[in-house]
């Protein structure tokens, strides 16, 4: 739930502070106030886009911050997706707004992507207005809610949806396969030209990482005939004096006495140590000179090479994938027809796998749908809709990444009449109830722990009102909830009031905001009802009040 909301500089809000609290929190203030601005601040702590026409005039930047509590098992959720983002129970978001149209979003003080803020931020914070974030009433989404029930309700269904999910990308593979054989047919205009190119690589007979092994053993070779000259020298030279110094160790081996044959001996080891290691530097020679036999051979298939470079590729692997690519549509064109065949028939088996798999999930829904019908009729029957059948569509369709089945919410709202779409079929006040209805099934079964409510009241009244207003009462037992409203019925049901107000100071006018007592509760409730505050007007705002506390 959201604690505390900072807002600085953002359209009327010069600098503002606001204490939310559990269950049912109630902005209510003259049409105008500002209101809207902050479930804008707060709708942008959820993701959405960034609003820069509305910083404040004359100011450079605007800066919204909102701090939550989570329950643990929400932080789990979001530690295990994002790596340890979150330490404790306190989450700290914000977006910070210049006029030189940058945003910056922040996670507990730490700079992340607008994506990764609003897909964090979708799983704490949940906003209905009467124009947008209808989800519920977007037919390509409705399927979505039927399998949030049934991962609730049912332990095996997301299993048999995952086994489901990988026959149906194993059946996508075989279809791209086929593709790629019909590409081939249509792209290649050239048999004889792809036989040439074919034979010309087998011809090279290149090996694996033979380009790359050749340029590096070129350039050794080509190295080691730049020094073997001077190898040579230094054996001649060697030599010369080789001779010399087997005769003077030998006149040193005359030398009997003692004081002599400490150095004598230092001569014998270093004579011994010299010859040794210019017969090593000799042995080496011989084998590069073996090696240089092969640099004729070397720079002929480097010549080669860099002809086929141009052709094929930049490296053996790109020059061996492409051999094989050729081998491999030589080898279908040579037989076209039949491995087209072919390809459709294993494709019509990992079809029927798949289909079999999405009939498994089909009976899943259908069981949830039913007892989705029994909850939502009984939702809209709470909030007077009594001649309300909501009813939910399943028709076969073909397969797709959801199964088989086209999931479509319909709504009668007479007796007698059709069933339509609910974007079709509703109006203004009805879409506000059928919204609250499916809204308070779903949250039930996984509760988000802000829900805000902006104005969904309009249209309706009296005794419809009263009922919208119980209903979301019930709906904050479960979420935190944050509503707009003009409606006495819901004023009275609130448990914490936030009384938006404008003032003009230093000639300019600002948005301020206050926590009012429930005596102030009772004045606003009784100007709501008759436009003014009496004794009898403020009796019936206490009784609204009580009738919500009781």
């Amino acid at each position: 739930m959201i604690e505390l909301l900072k807002i600085k500089n953002f359209a009327l809000i010069e600098d503002m502070t606001i204490s939310f609290k559990e269950n049912l929190n109630v902005l209510l203030g003259e049409t105008g106030a500002g209101k809207s601005i902050i479930i804008d601040c707060l709708s942008m702590l959820k993701g959405e886009k960034s609003q820069f026409e509305k910083i404040r005039n004359g100011e450079d930047k605007a800066y919204i911050e909102g701090h939550f509590h989570l329950n643990k098992e929400l932080i789990k959720e979001i530690n295990l997706e994002y790596e340890d983002l979150l330490e404790d129970e306190t989450l700290v978001v914000s977006r910070t707004l210049d006029i030189s149209n940058k945003s910056t979003a922040k996670i507990n003080y730490k700079s992340v992507p607008l994506s990764i803020l609003k897909r964090v931020m979708e799983k704490i914070i949940d906003i209905h207005s009467q124009h947008k974030n209808n989800d519920y009433f977007i037919d390509s989404k409705q399927i979505s809610f039927i399998d949030l029930y049934l991962n609730k309700v049912n332990s095996l269904f997301l299993a048999d949806f995952d086994t489901y999910l990988s026959s149906y990308k194993d059946y996508l593979l075989e279809v791209d396969k086929l593709y790629e054989i019909e590409k081939i047919k249509d792209n290649i205009d050239d048999i004889d030209y792809l036989n040439y190119q074919y034979e010309e690589l087998e011809k090279a007979n290149i090996q694996e990482d033979e380009i790359e092994r050749v340029d590096e053993e070129l350039k050794t070779l080509e190295s080691f005939e730049e020094f073997s000259t001077n190898i040579r020298q230094f054996d001649d030279l060697y030599n010369e004096v080789s001779t010399s110094l087997y005769e003077a160790k030998k006149y040193l081996n005359n030398i009997k006495l003692e004081r002599f044959a400490s150095d004598i001996e230092r001569f014998k080891e270093a004579y011994f140590e010299l010859d040794d290691a210019h017969d090593s530097i000799l042995k080496e020679f011989s084998s590069c000179s073996e090696d240089l036999n092969k640099i004729e051979y070397l720079r002929m298939r480097k010549s080669l090479f860099s002809s086929l470079k141009r052709k094929y590729g930049s490296s053996t692997k790109e020059i061996l994938d492409r051999f094989n690519l050729i081998k491999e549509q030589i080898a279908i064109l040579s037989d076209y027809e039949y491995n087209v065949e072919a390809q459709k028939k294993v494709i019509s088996l990992k079809e029927q796998v798949a289909l079999e798999k999405a009939k498994i999930l089909t009976k899943y829904r259908q069981g949830a749908i039913k007892e989705l019908e029994i909850k939502v009729n009984r939702e809209l029957h709470d909030l007077s809709l009594k001649n309300a059948d909501f009813k939910i569509e399943i028709k076969e369709k073909e397969l797709s990444k959801n199964g088989i089945d086209d999931i479509r919410f319909t709504l009668c709202t007479n007796i007698g009449g059709k069933y339509l779409s609910l974007s079709e079929t509703a109006s203004l006040g009805e879409t506000s109830r059928i919204n609250l209805a499916i809204k308070n099934v779903f949250n039930k079964l996984n509760p988000v722990e802000t829900i805000i409510f902006d104005e969904i009241d309009t249209g309706i009244s009296g005794n419809v009102a009263l009922l919208t207003a119980k209903k979301i009462k019930e709906i904050s037992k479960d979420s935190q909830t944050i509503v707009i409203s003009h409606l006495p019925q819901m004023i009275a049901s609130g448990d914490n009031h936030l009384y938006v107000y404008k003032e003009v100071v230093n000639e300019k006018t600002v948005t301020k905001i206050n926590e009012i007592s429930t005596n102030e509760v009772y004045n606003e409730i009784a100007r709501n009802i008759m436009g003014e505050v009496n004794i009898e007007t403020l009796e019936v705002a206490k009784k609204l009040v009580k009738e919500f506390n009781n």
